[in-house]
C-alpha cells in the first residue's frame, strides 16, 4: 500500500497542474474550441499588403514658355526622395517625390539652346533635358470688318505649327493652327453689333505662348454704291447694301424722304444684303445730301449720306427767223449736249450729215433750215455724260405764210410750258400718249417773243386805230379842261 500510494500522487499532480494549463487556452483561443484552423483565422483577420513596386528616375520637358524664360520640368522619383534641377539654368532648384512618386520643377533659361540636368540625391542617377528657348515675338493680327455681313475677318502671322484659340467677349469662337510658312487665318461670323474685344492665345510648347487682342466696333451703316438723278424719269436712284434682314429709309433737310402716296420710302433688305431706291426729285435742288438710314427691330443701327447732283433742267423755244429758218434755244446742264430727233427716237441730220447737236454752256442753240425739219414737231434731248437728262417736244411752225400745227412752241423740262402744244419730259419719248399741257405762259427766254402761228394782221391794225383816237383826244381833253376852270 505503501508502494502504491508513493505512486499515485505524482500522477494525480501531474493531471492536476495539465487541467490547470490547458483551460486558460481554451478561453483565450474560442477558434480552437470550435474546431476553426488557427492560421485561416489569423490571416483573415489581419492580411498582409504586398510591398510597393519601385519607382524608376525619369525626367522630361512638360512645357517651355517662351516669353517669359520659363521651362517647366516633370519625372517620377521614389516617394521622399529629393531631385536636383540644374545644368544651363539661371538658378538650380531642389524638389521631391510625392505620394505617387511624382515631381515637377521650373527653372529659368535664357534664350538659345541649352542642356537641363536632372540628378536624384539619392542614388545618384543623372538626366541631361535638351531645350531650346526662343525670343518670341507675340501674334501678329489684322482685322477686316463687315458690319453688313456681321463678319470680323481676321489676318496674321504667328509660330509655325502653334495652335491658336479665338476668343470674343471672353467666349470661344474659333480655333485654327499656324501655317508652315507662319501666317492664319480666321473669320468670326452671325456676330451682334456692337463692341467686339477680340483675343487670340498662341499654344505651343505645351503652353501659352504669347498673344494678341484687338477691340472693334461692327456697325450695321449701310453703304451707297450709286447715286444717281434722271431729269428723263425725275428720280433719283440709289443703291448699295445693308445688314440681311434690315430696313432702309431715307431722309433729306426737309424729313423723311416720301413717295407718291405721300407714305415714308422703306426698303427691306433681303438674305443678298442688296437694296435699291427711287425717290422722287426735289424741287429747286442741284446738290441733294439724302440720309440712308439703316434699322433692325426699329433701332438704328447705322446710316450714310448719299451726295447727289441733281442736273439742270432743260429748257427750250422755237422762233422762226426773217430767212424762214428756226433758231431753237434754252438752257440745261452745262456740259451736257440737246441733240435734235423725231417723234420716233431718230437723230435729225443737217444736210452735210452731221447730226443736229450743239454743247450746253450758259445756254444753247441750234439754228436750222425749215424744210430739214419735219412737218409737226421735233424733240429736244439733253444728255449729261451720255445718259439721257430730260426731253422737249417742241410744236414747229409751219412754213412762211402759213401757221404751223399747234398752239405754240416753247417749253420748259419742268414740264411747264410757254405754249400750247408743248411735251416734256418722259412724254417727250412717247408723243401719242402726251397730254399738251396749257398751263400759264411763262418766257423761257428774256427778250424774245416767240412765233405761236397765229394771224397777226388784224390784231395790229386794231391797235393802231385806238392809238390814233387816243391821240386826237388829247387837244379835245385840253380844251374841255381849260373851259371848266373857274376864273379868279
Amino acid at each position: 500500500m505503501r508502494t502504491t500510494s508513493h505512486v499515485l500522487v505524482p500522477v494525480l499532480a501531474a493531471l492536476a497542474v495539465g487541467a490547470l494549463t490547458a483551460a486558460p487556452v481554451l478561453v483565450a483561443d474560442p477558434a480552437l474550441a470550435a474546431g476553426v484552423d488557427r492560421h485561416a483565422t489569423e490571416t483573415s483577420r489581419s492580411p498582409a499588403s504586398d510591398p510597393p513596386a519601385p519607382v524608376d528616375f525619369t525626367a522630361g520637358v512638360r512645357s517651355i514658355a517662351h516669353g517669359t524664360g520659363v521651362v517647366t520640368v516633370t519625372g517620377t522619383v521614389p516617394t521622399g526622395e529629393s531631385v536636383q534641377v540644374a545644368g544651363d539654368v539661371v538658378e538650380p532648384v531642389w524638389t521631391e517625390g510625392d505620394a505617387d512618386g511624382r515631381w515637377t520643377a521650373r527653372v529659368r533659361v535664357h534664350p538659345g539652346e541649352h542642356v537641363i540636368r536632372a540628378t536624384s540625391q539619392v542614388s545618384g542617377q543623372s538626366i541631361d533635358i535638351p531645350v531650346r528657348m526662343l525670343v518670341l515675338l507675340p501674334p501678329d493680327m489684322t482685322a477686316t470688318i463687315n458690319g453688313i455681313g456681321r463678319t470680323i475677318t481676321l489676318d496674321g502671322l504667328g509660330h509655325p505649327g502653334a495652335h491658336l484659340v479665338v476668343r470674343d467677349r471672353g467666349t470661344e469662337r474659333a480655333e485654327t493652327d499656324v501655317a508652315d510658312d507662319g501666317t492664319w487665318h480666321v473669320v468670326l461670323r452671325g456676330l451682334a453689333f456692337g463692341r467686339h474685344h477680340v483675343e487670340v492665345g498662341q499654344y505651343f510648347d505645351g503652353t501659352l505662348n504669347g498673344g494678341v487682342d484687338d477691340v472693334y466696333e461692327l456697325s450695321g451703316t449701310p453703304t451707297v454704291e450709286h447715286a444717281t438723278a434722271s431729269r428723263q424719269t425725275e428720280h433719283l436712284v440709289l443703291d448699295g447694301r445693308a445688314p440681311a434682314g434690315s430696313t432702309v429709309t431715307f431722309a433729306d433737310r426737309r424729313g423723311p424722304v416720301t413717295g407718291a402716296d405721300g407714305e415714308p420710302v422703306v426698303v427691306h433688305v433681303g438674305d443678298d444684303t442688296s437694296w435699291r431706291a427711287e425717290l422722287p426729285i426735289p424741287d429747286d435742288v442741284r446738290l441733294d445730301v439724302v440720309s440712308v438710314i439703316a434699322s433692325d427691330g426699329g433701332d438704328e443701327i447705322g446710316r450714310t449720306d448719299a451726295h447727289v447732283t441733281i442736273p439742270s433742267a432743260l429748257t427750250g423755244t422755237v422762233e422762226r427767223l426773217g430767212d424762214g429758218r428756226l433758231r431753237f434755244s434754252g438752257t440745261g446742264e452745262v456740259g451736257g449736249t440737246v441733240t435734235l430727233e423725231d417723234e420716233a427716237g431718230k437723230t435729225l441730220t443737217a444736210t452735210n450729215g452731221e447730226p443736229l447737236r450743239t454743247t450746253i454752256g450758259r445756254s444753247w442753240e441750234l439754228v436750222v433750215p425749215r424744210d430739214a425739219l419735219p412737218a409737226a414737231a421735233v424733240v429736244a434731248q439733253q444728255r449729261v455724260q451720255d445718259v439721257e437728262q430730260g426731253a422737249l417736244r417742241l410744236v414747229l411752225p409751219g412754213a412762211p405764210g402759213r401757221p404751223g400745227p399747234g398752239a405754240g412752241s416753247a417749253g420748259s423740262a419742268g414740264g411747264t410750258p410757254t405754249g400750247g402744244g408743248v411735251t416734256s419730259g418722259e412724254e417727250a419719248r412717247h408723243p401719242a400718249a402726251a397730254r399738251l399741257r396749257t398751263a400759264g405762259t411763262r418766257a423761257a427766254a428774256a427778250g424774245r417773243l416767240a412765233y405761236t402761228g397765229a394771224d397777226v394782221v388784224h390784231p395790229a391794225v386794231a391797235s393802231l386805230v385806238l392809238l390814233v383816237l387816243g391821240a386826237g383826244t388829247l387837244p379835245l381833253a385840253g380844251v374841255v379842261r381849260r373851259r371848266t376852270t373857274p376864273r379868279r
